[in-house]
């Protein structure tokens, strides 16, 4: 089998409004490489949108498609589609045109030309609400802060790799993936691709806030220990504070004439509830690592495929190529 110059990995939950008109830019695209590959991954769609990529696929043998067997979440999507990629270089894309593919032929032309393993996305600006846009910002510079390692700010999964970053990524053994935070794990050379990030073709997001949520926990637990230390500078600082404010009042009680008559009844409920509080916020964090813990410790796969089409029974697993 003749490798690809490129696949381009494109994961989509119930997006029959918009992959018609990603169809035709696809089509239009100039400049793109003569052997490629466009690996569509149904993350449990429920609606047309496998039925639309099976007509395709039945017409161009270089459409292909993953159907997994429910909704495994954006991220196992995106394993799933790698781990299936053929080509010398991998694109990952949002199927909704949030991420243009003439924008990502550029960057694999820069990849190529650069002579790095990874070009990725930078989003300098984006057209969505500003309540999401304000959490995206908030995330970003906790993430940069909080991680063990360097990290990509304003980045997401949006970008091009060559063969030997696909293997690096495919070979890391976690369950619970997060794409973007893998790939500067690796620490292989890589540039980034300033971008003005549209808003969607067509349809809604399937990125809910609970789930972008889920995801932003999952990312700063995944490549950070430092929220674990919150419980012991807090405790530290409760401590200081306690043995600051007993001394206080044994001064007051040892050298002074003054009397207090009920003191500090509504010092000692804020400070109660201050510190109950922290209690059960370092419970949560420390709960969403053993959550993690267990996901892991279980051994689950990330994905589970019912069907392909167009796709050899060889072509996976290429990370041992």
């Amino acid at each position: 089998m003749t490798r690809s110059e490129l696949s381009i990995v494109i994961p989509f939950l119930n997006e029959d409004r918009v992959l018609p008109l990603l169809r035709q830019r696809l089509e239009n695209v100039q400049n793109r490489p003569s052997n490629w590959e466009l690996l569509f991954v149904s993350d449990g769609s429920t609606d047309a949108s496998s039925r639309f990529i099976e007509a395709w696929a039945s017409k161009d043998p270089s459409v292909k498609l993953i159907v997994l067997t429910r909704n495994f979440g954006h991220q196992s999507a995106v394993s799933a589609g790698l781990s299936f990629a053929a080509g010398d270089c991998v694109g990952i894309m949002d199927a909704d045109l949030q991420d243009e593919p003439e924008i990502l032929l550029d960057m694999y032309r820069t990849l190529r030309s650069d002579n790095v393993d990874i070009v990725y996305a930078i989003r300098t600006a984006r057209r969505e609400t500003k309540l999401k846009r304000f959490f995206y910002f908030v995330f970003y510079r906790l993430y940069v802060y909080l991680a063990d390692t360097p990290v990509q700010a304003d980045s997401g999964d949006f970008c091009v790799m060559s063969r030997r970053a696909v293997r690096v990524l495919l070979s890391l053994p976690e369950k619970l993936r997060f794409v973007r935070g893998l790939r500067a794990w690796t620490g292989l050379p890589s540039k980034p691709f300033p971008i003005s990030r549209p808003a969607r073709a067509a349809g809604h997001s399937q990125y809910s806030l609970l789930k972008l949520t889920r995801l932003a926990f999952s990312g700063l637990t995944s490549f950070s220990t430092r929220p674990l230390r919150l419980g012991f500078i807090c405790g530290t600082l409760l401590c200081l504070g306690a043995v600051v404010g007993a001394l206080t009042y044994l001064g007051i009680a040892l050298f002074t004439d003054i009397h207090l008559t009920a003191p500090g009844f509504s010092t000692l409920v804020i400070v109660l509830l201050f510190s109950n509080g922290l209690v059960f916020l370092y419970l949560g964090v420390l709960g969403e690592y053993i959550g993690q813990m267990f996901m892991e410790v279980k051994g689950r796969p990330s994905f589970i495929v019912e069907r392909t089409i167009n796709i050899e029974t060889t072509q996976r697993s290429n990370e041992r190529d």
